[in-house]
């Protein structure tokens, strides 16, 4: 018995031996594992770790900087931010004063009669599992309002955050818009201006950063940073908005008259500065509203039938800047830029007579022994020239033989440095450069062409910049859109000085060139540029579609300088495709827009007429000026106008002996001749009679005068003799009865003054 009880006593100290062990494993399993863990959290993870203990110990509050404001060269602004607000629902705390909730249908009812968001949408939006529905962002202080009232009225205390943001703001909605540019919902810039200096606009982003508490409340903290933002810089362009303004107003006026016209574009640019005055272009768009359909010319029914894809396309052609970002074939403006080269090279002189000869074509090569001849634009010849003749007539064979004395190479060397290979405008929007055929596939046909400005491409800034190189004394200047930037934190100013980039031809060059460009516009195919009192140079253009692209029509287009002694500006105005069966050369259809758009400009930048308001020419000479009869009873009006020789138009019902005039259209002081209408009006409340203007283009004065006034409507003429260029307002223009229109008439050109 004895024995047997050892054994057991053996066989459970051998059992409880072997768990002491296991134990022992175990617990150093435990240990190993434990230390092992809490080795890599200090060594491994620990930075890691650390620094999300830290992030949740510390707040930081971003402090975002104001974007810089955008003015004109006269401090206007033409781009500003403005406070407003974003507006958000938190459904599930939607409540009364009395902590009840809010029914959905009330808050989908109020959100929907204040926001752009319809009644179903707002209420599938309150039906699904979000903490957070955002109304509208960018909303402003009218609209805020009408929420603050409603809360008010419905006693609705919590669920509704209106949280504090801005919003890029444009005074001026559609001016400049190409040029400008927007901002997206981020107020970073997408487009122009907006997108090109962004990083000077926009500024640096401060914080404050500080300790918070488990339940994220501020915590005392002497270490509480403060970073400082750093505010976007205000930019100043060399844009003058009134002659911004000019150059669109024509703009639109030649894209309505020329109704086959797709798109134009309007650059005036100082030659001494390189500072760009206006860049127009056509279409625009509204700033503030930069993805309406509207801008497109879609109607709502067929916008809404677009794909995205196509909405975008539709969206970025509008907002192209074609100044810059476009290219076209510049015609027979750029014959004067061959013909600086032909002279400075010693190739041509302007007066040699007999130096050219026109026969109605020109053989440029052989192929196959068949001979390969261009044609000049005219089918009558224009016979011996010289090259001022043969700039005056804008003749192509003339060009084409003055390519061939001057060569390709010799050609291409002046294009580089009239900056023609590179791209030009960068600093304005997405800069495209000249398309030109490479040197080693100019062949005698391409040499031909490109002599008289075809098949090759440019932008019109390159254009205007090369040819304002000529105007400035042959010193080719960078184009200058912005005159300087003020840090908004300091004060400071800092001046962006003028760039001359190169030397490219000499003055002496220079000047005969310009003297030519004169010779264009006296006797040539600038007549219709002419501005009485001014000396106007300038070069008309027109080019012709390529053979297998009919369908975009041609380029009309004409540039301009002025004054031809001291140039100051320069000016480009090109309509896109012109249909053949339409009026399509430049010196018909372009040329009286530049007339009209210099007789503005010229005075506004106080460059004074040779023309004094005594010599000034007018058809009428016996011109009466409208007095002011407002405050006189109708009938003493009545008597004082018609002794003026005026005819007098007065619907008012009330006693003309005792009812007084209020109003007159036109207004007292305007010069008009005898037979014009004076509408007179008793009250504001009375009915204004409306007309609509007619189109009075191409008629002589005396038609002109006729058709206006059978819609009661009065004229001013500026102009000897000829047939009527422009009118303003344009035709299809609704205005009221006695509103003036001004009319221009040059002399009827020949077919020979017509490109």
């Amino acid at each position: 018995m004895v024995k047997k009880s050892n054994n057991n006593e053996q066989k459970e100290n051998f059992f409880f031996n072997i768990r002491l062990v296991i134990c022992g494993i175990v617990a150093t399993l435990g240990f190993i594992i434990v230390a092992g863990h809490l080795a890599i959290l200090q060594f491994v993870e620990g930075k890691e770790l650390s620094q999300k203990a830290y992030n949740q110990q510390i707040e930081d509050q971003i402090i975002s900087p104001n974007r810089g404001k955008i003015y004109d060269t006269k401090g206007e602004i033409l781009a500003q931010s403005i406070a407003v607000d974003t507006i958000s629902l938190n459904p599930e705390f939607l409540t009364y004063s009395n902590n009840k909730k809010v029914e959905d249908e009330i808050v989908a009812k109020g959100m929907s009669e204040i926001f752009d968001i319809t009644y179903e949408k707002m209420m599938e939006e309150l039906s699904k599992d979000k903490s957070v529905i955002v109304i509208e962002k960018k909303v402003e202080k009218d609209k805020v309002d009408k929420l603050k009232k409603w809360m008010t009225e419905n006693k609705i205390t919590a669920g509704i955050n209106i949280d504090e943001d801005s919003k890029r703001y444009y005074p001026y909605n559609n001016l400049a818009s190409n040029l400008i540019g927007f901002c997206g919902t981020d107020n970073s810039g997408q487009t122009g201006i907006e997108e090109r200096w962004n990083d000077v606009l926009t500024g640096v982003a401060g914080k404050i950063v500080t300790t918070v508490d488990a339940s994220r409340k501020a915590i005392s903290d002497e270490n509480e940073q403060y970073v400082r933002s750093e505010n976007g810089s205000n930019i100043y362009l060399t844009i003058d908005t009134t002659i911004q303004a000019t150059a669109e107003k024509y703009l639109k006026q030649a894209m309505t008259e020329n109704s086959t016209a797709t798109a134009g574009n309007v650059l005036i640019m100082n030659p001494q500065t390189g500072e760009i005055l206006a860049m127009a272009t056509s279409p625009d768009y509204n700033l503030n509203e930069p993805s309406k359909y509207t801008s497109t010319g879609y109607t709502e029914d067929a916008w809404k039938e677009l794909q995205p894809t196509e909405k975008s396309a539709a969206l970025l052609n509008v907002w192209k800047n074609k100044a810059v970002s476009g290219t076209y074939e510049p015609g027979s403006t750029f014959k004067l830029i061959t013909a600086a080269v032909g002279i400075e090279e010693g190739y041509v002189q302007t007066d040699t007579a007999n130096d050219f000869n026109c026969t109605g074509s020109y053989i440029v090569a052989m192929d196959k022994e068949e001979p390969v001849a261009i044609s000049c634009w005219r089918t009558v010849p224009h016979g011996p020239q010289t090259l001022r003749l043969a700039l005056q007539n804008s003749c192509n064979p003339a060009f084409m033989q003055l390519g061939q004395r001057i060569g390709a190479s010799t050609l291409y060397k002046y294009f580089q440095a009239f900056g023609l290979f590179e791209p030009i405008g960068n600093n304005i929007a997405k800069a495209y450069k000249g398309t030109f055929n490479d040197l080693e596939n100019m062949g005698p046909v391409e040499l031909a062409t490109t002599s008289f400005g075809q098949r090759f491409e440019i932008s019109p800034l390159q254009l205007v910049t090369a040819i304002s190189a000529i105007c400035n004394d042959g010193k080719l200047i960078e184009p200058k859109i912005v005159k300087q930037i003020e840090n908004t934190d300091t004060g400071s100013i800092e001046v962006i000085e003028n760039e001359v980039v190169r030397q490219v031809i000499s003055k002496e060059t220079a000047d005969k060139v310009k003297n030519m460009m004169l010779s264009v516009v006296t006797d040539g195919t600038g007549k219709r540029a002419q501005v009485a009192g001014y000396s106007i140079g300038g070069k008309s253009g027109t080019s012709e579609p390529r053979p297998d692209k009919k369908e975009e029509g041609y380029v009309a287009s004409f540039i301009a300088a002025s004054p031809i002694e001291n140039i100051q500006v320069v000016v480009l105005f090109a309509l896109y495709g012109l249909q053949e069966s339409a009026d399509h050369q430049g010196g018909q259809v372009t040329a009286p827009y530049v007339s009209q758009i210099l007789s503005e400009i010229l005075p506004q930048l106080g460059i004074e007429s040779t023309t004094t308001s005594d010599t000034k020419p007018q058809i009428d000479e016996n011109l009466r000026t409208v007095p002011d009869v407002k405050n006189s009873t109708v009938t003493e009006a009545k008597q004082q106008l018609g002794n003026l020789g005026f005819n007098v138009i007065c619907n008012s019902p009330l006693d003309p002996d005792t009812t007084l005039v209020v109003d007159q259209v036109p207004k007292y002081g305007m010069g008009l001749s005898e037979g014009s209408i004076v509408c007179l009006y008793t009250s504001n409340e009375d009915v204004r009679n409306k007309t609509i203007v007619p189109n009075v283009k191409d008629m002589t004065p005396e038609q002109a005068i006729n058709s206006l006034r059978s819609k009661n409507l009065n004229v001013q003429i500026d102009g000897t003799s000829g047939i009527v260029v422009s009118q303003e307002p344009t035709y299809e223009t609704e205005v009221e009865e006695g509103t003036v229109v001004h009319i221009v008439i040059k002399d009827t050109l020949t077919g020979s003054q017509l490109y």
